[in-house]
């Protein structure tokens, strides 16, 4: 069970990112955000890494889709559309890959791993939308699909380079991160303002969420497999409405509980089907 381990723990890192993301964006435009966080993970990663092995052209191509455009993607969708459309929108990446894996990588795929991969999407939609329905936006609805595509174009990449779990491929991938993300946050304000939240929680999400949290993503990977650890996506929702409950609002309802138990349920149909 210890090679659990990992993805658990990235699970709950990311889930409790949004929390901490609320604190960073009321103080940093979004890309300039994302851009701050990253240089701090790379800062952090830096010690650690032996080989600067940043002429990579997967870990390019990863850091581009992993972390340059899906934030891109998800922050933009942000401005056309709500973050209810947009958090149940990216919880489909498990079923896109899936989907991918079986057409481009031709990995064997059978009914227990689409049934399970539905239930599973189906209770995280349940889990965010808490009995409301969701009202379509098809502009931040088709960018918020872009981040979605974004991280299956990240694991694909990942999967094609050597040894993807070590620190020196996370510091190319987050190198390359940064540099495709500084001409977007050229585009917003970038001057930094310090306010102990959000200086808090742009900490948090560089060093916890990106530094150690990729380096753990693409551990799991290696242990896990890379199915097993994009499903892993399904419970960042359900972590995040917990951390919301305990730290900001208590407001746990029953569709809640019973779109968990849907994730749980449509996970365990999926791994009959491994």
């Amino acid at each position: 069970m210890l090679k659990y381990a990992p993805v658990v723990i990235v699970t709950l890192f990311w889930g409790m990112s949004f929390v901490a993301t609320k604190f960073v964006v009321s103080v940093f435009p979004p890309f300039p955000a994302a851009l701050y966080r990253f240089i701090i993970a790379l800062l952090v990663l830096f010690p650690f890494t032996k080989n600067k092995k940043i002429k990579d052209i997967n870990a390019f191509w990863a850091g581009f889709w992993g972390i340059t455009m899906y934030f891109v993607f998800e922050n933009t969708a942000l401005v056309y559309t709500n973050p209810t459309n947009a958090a149940v929108i990216v919880s489909s990446a498990p079923i896109l890959y899936v989907l991918f894996t079986h057409l481009v990588h031709k990995t064997k795929t059978n009914i227990y791993h689409y049934i399970g991969s539905i239930i599973a999407f189906l209770g995280v939609a349940l889990v965010i939308l808490n009995g409301r329905l969701l009202e379509l936006n098809p502009l931040g609805d088709i960018l918020a699909f872009g981040a979605a595509f974004s991280w299956v174009a990240y694991t694909h990449y990942v999967m094609k380079m050597e040894n993807h779990d070590g620190i020196d491929q996370i510091f190319s991938i987050t190198f390359w991160g940064v540099v495709t993300l500084i001409p977007f946050s050229l585009f917003q304000d970038m001057t930094p303002i310090i306010e102990t939240k959000s200086l808090i929680g742009l900490i948090y999400l560089g060093v916890i969420c990106s530094a150690v949290g990729y380096f753990l993503w693409n551990k799991s990977i290696v242990l896990i497999g890379d199915r097993r650890t994009t499903n892993a996506i399904y419970f960042i929702p359900v972590v995040t409405i917990i951390s919301e409950n305990i730290l900001i609002k208590p407001n746990l309802s029953l569709y809640n509980i019973i779109g968990v138990i849907m994730v749980i349920i449509g996970l365990y149909i999926f791994e009959r089907g491994e």
